[in-house]
């Protein structure tokens, strides 16, 4: 199996609502506004972030982090003083699972994938050229991609939960002034299933390793 290919795979079973769309309304226009040129002291920062994430998911008998997938979005910060700052961004992020060899024979898949829009809300802090914060992030699934032990794809007959929410917290090191590298952890609070499922409870775990640019 090809990783690159897969990672670039984005077949769309659940479209995401037109409603999701708008409610990102308000994080553009604030992007827009951190573009802008302001006197004075500096309110707003803004970031191009891309980079790769690693997940895996606890509870379908596949273990590690072995799925790969991409994660790129727009940040705007909210500059609170000095040392604080609130982070927003829209991201792209490509999550699930791949079995390895090492994997319980009885697993019922081979690997999983989830295409995601999220938006984590973040709190920062500054310390000479480490920033770091914690947070929460709702994420809506745009499409999803299951094949099962036997190589079939089974993504028509997998009902994953349209709406997610992630405890999320990260580390950035500014290697120079204006780009540097972070590391996010990530785990989801909701279970992948809908609530109404009689599947047994999925979490998602993911570790994302990303540029940050400023812009």
């Amino acid at each position: 199996m090809n990783p690159t290919a897969d990672t670039t795979n984005l077949i769309l079973h659940r479209p995401c609502r037109t409603g999701f769309f708008f409610s990102v309304l308000p994080f553009l226009a604030l992007f827009a506004l951190a573009s802008l040129p302001l006197k004075g002291q500096q309110r707003f920062k803004s970031s191009f972030n891309a980079g790769l994430n690693l997940s895996q998911i606890d509870g379908d008998r596949l273990a590690g982090f072995n799925q790969p997938g991409l994660a790129a979005g727009l940040q705007v910060n909210t500059v609170l003083s000095p040392r604080w700052e609130w982070s927003l961004e829209l991201l792209f992020s490509q999550q699930g699972a791949r079995r390895n060899t090492h994997d319980d024979p009885a697993a019922a898949y081979e690997r999983i994938r989830l295409n995601r829009v999220e938006i984590p809300l973040m709190l920062q802090f500054n310390e000479w050229k480490f920033q770091v914060g914690a947070g929460l992030s709702y994420s809506r699934q745009i499409s999803h991609k299951v094949i099962d032990a036997f190589g079939v794809d089974v993504s028509e007959q997998i009902v994953f939960r349209p709406n997610g929410l992630s405890a999320v917290i990260g580390a950035t090191v500014f290697l120079r002034e204006r780009s540097g590298l972070n590391v996010l952890w990530q785990k989801n609070v909701w279970d992948l299933y809908p609530a109404s499922s009689s599947q047994p409870r999925w979490i998602g775990r993911n570790i994302g390793i990303r540029g940050v640019f400023l812009l």
